[in-house]
Formats: C-alpha cells, sequence, structure tokens
C-alpha cells in the first residue's frame, strides 16, 4: 500500500474513523501543512482547497473494503491503522489530532481562508464566512494578471493537484494539450479525465495532436544526439506540414491571453514543445511572452 494511504487511514482513525467529506479534506490539507510533508497536493476549489487523489484514493480503499462506500468518509475494518505509521508521523499525527480535535465545518474552513489565504481565490463561499479585511487577503494573494502568455508545462513529476495548481497559480485560462496520444500512466492526465478535471477547476482544454510526435519516433531515445536527432525531424518535417496548427495555437492565445502548452517532460528543452515555441519566436509578427514553468 502506498504510504499515503497509510496516512489517510490513520488520520482517519484519529479522528474517530467517520468525516465528513469536507471536514476529512479539510484536515487532510492541514495535516499535511503541519507535518511539512505533501503527502498530498491541492489546489484552490470552489470551497477551498481540494485533491484529486485523495477522492482516488478513497475510490481504492473502498475496493479494497476498507472503507465503507459513502459520501461520507468512514472506515470499514477496526484495524490499528495508526501503528503502521513510521514513529514521527505517529508523534506528527499524535500531536496535530491534539491541536484540530473540535475543529469542523464553516470554523476549520475560515481557519484554513486565513492561514492560507490563497487557497481561498476560487471558493464560492468566502464572502459569506470572511469579514472584509480577510476577503482583502485572499485578493492580494490572487494571481489577476491578463497579460497575453504563452506558457509551456509539462506533468512529469507533478500529481494532477500540483499540475492545476501550477495552472491556478498563474491565472491559465486554456491548456492545449500537445501529445500525439494523450495517454497516461500518471492518474489524472489522460485525455478525459485531464480535460474534466480542467475544466471544473475553470480551465479550459484543447487537444492538437496534429502538434504531437508519433510513437514510433520517440522509441529508443537515450542520449542528447538521439533527442537533437528527434527535434531536427520535428523542427524540419513535421512542424512545416503543420503550420495551420501553430496558427490555431495563435488564434487561441488571442482569444484566451494566458495559455499553456502542454506535455509530459518537465524540462521544455527535452520535449517538442519548446520547438513550438522557438518556431513562434522565429516569426517576426509574433511578440508574445513565452514562459517555460
Amino acid at each position: 500500500m502506498y504510504y499515503r494511504r497509510k496516512i489517510f487511514l490513520a488520520l482517519l482513525e484519529s479522528f474517530g474513523g467517520t468525516l465528513d467529506s469536507t471536514d476529512f479534506e479539510k484536515l487532510l490539507f492541514h495535516y499535511c501543512q503541519f507535518s511539512r510533508k505533501n503527502h498530498y497536493d491541492f489546489f484552490p476549489y470552489k470551497f477551498g482547497y481540494f485533491s484529486h487523489m485523495s477522492y482516488q484514493d478513497k475510490r481504492v480503499l473502498i475496493s479494497h473494503g476498507m472503507l465503507e462506500n459513502a459520501d461520507k468518509f468512514i472506515l470499514s475494518k477496526n484495524e490499528n491503522h495508526f501503528s503502521k505509521l513510521n514513529k514521527d508521523d505517529q508523534d506528527s499525527l499524535r500531536k496535530f489530532t491534539s491541536l484540530f480535535k473540535n475543529s469542523k465545518g464553516n470554523e476549520l474552513i475560515k481557519k484554513t481562508y486565513i492561514d492560507y489565504p490563497y487557497f481561498a481565490v476560487k471558493s464560492e463561499i468566502a464572502e459569506r464566512i470572511l469579514n472584509e479585511k480577510e476577503l482583502s487577503a485572499v485578493k492580494n494573494v490572487k494571481n489577476f494578471s491578463r497579460d497575453k502568455t504563452l506558457f509551456t508545462l509539462g506533468y512529469e513529476g507533478l500529481t494532477i493537484d500540483s499540475y492545476i495548481n501550477k495552472l491556478i497559480s498563474n491565472n491559465i485560462a486554456l491548456v492545449i494539450d500537445v501529445r500525439k496520444n494523450p495517454l497516461s500512466m500518471k492518474y489524472g492526465f489522460s485525455k478525459t479525465k485531464m480535460k474534466s478535471y480542467l475544466e471544473n477547476a475553470g480551465i479550459d482544454y484543447v487537444h492538437i495532436p496534429q502538434l504531437g510526435i508519433v510513437s514510433e519516433l520517440r522509441k529508443n531515445l537515450k542520449t542528447e544526439i538521439d533527442y537533437k536527432e528527434l527535434f531536427d525531424i520535428y523542427k524540419n518535417e513535421i512542424l512545416p506540414q503543420n503550420i495551420e496548427f501553430i496558427k490555431t495555437v495563435i488564434e487561441l492565445l488571442n482569444k484566451y491571453n494566458r495559455v499553456a502548452l502542454t506535455c509530459f517532460e518537465s524540462d521544455h528543452t527535452s520535449c517538442h514543445r519548446h520547438k513550438i515555441t522557438e518556431w513562434l519566436e522565429s516569426d517576426s509578427s509574433f511578440n508574445d511572452q513565452i514562459i517555460h514553468i
């Protein structure tokens, strides 16, 4: 079992084995901050912070019979999950439980918004539970930039939650997926689910497979020379045949202002997306900012 799921179960056990979904999500967030370990990543959402991975783990744990199949988070087996943590995490969780044992509902949400105002920037209830001064703190950390910018972002090393958080923190309105085949073994990054998760977070999604590279060309990439040869083929053969789709990128940038080209590799120089931006930079009519994040 992934260690994060042991944390998940031990946290639930420490708070009595049953928690409302909102309370569990908030306590999980606070425990990650308290322990200074990102067992789960979070991004600003409708009621504060949210983690798709925690709900995916909930579904997995239900399938293994460790949680009840219910809206709430309910342990279904009488096991000592706390004992399965290492000593440091046991000590940390014990202290955390003592501090937060009486925290729940709007009180818990409000504490989060005050302590971590960034995670309230997408909240639909902030105005109802925060006063004017507290709301001002939220507005001060929100990225309102509408400067026209083409970003590039790879999801290697990221969870779907940390990926969405990067998009929100840069106020990105549209993701352009430039993978040829938008499938991934990483949870949340295959096309259908990724599109759904992004749109639920208020970010549009477009797939342009014509700007991708077929899998046959990506086999046996081991050295810098291998990558250079691949990118030369991409620059000299693939891109010239797909000028209309580069124009589509420009049109979408003009429409949305804040757009991210996305693929897998974290280092943009190891990904074909940097050849798209180089192509654009070589065009004297393209004067917009490009940032690799």
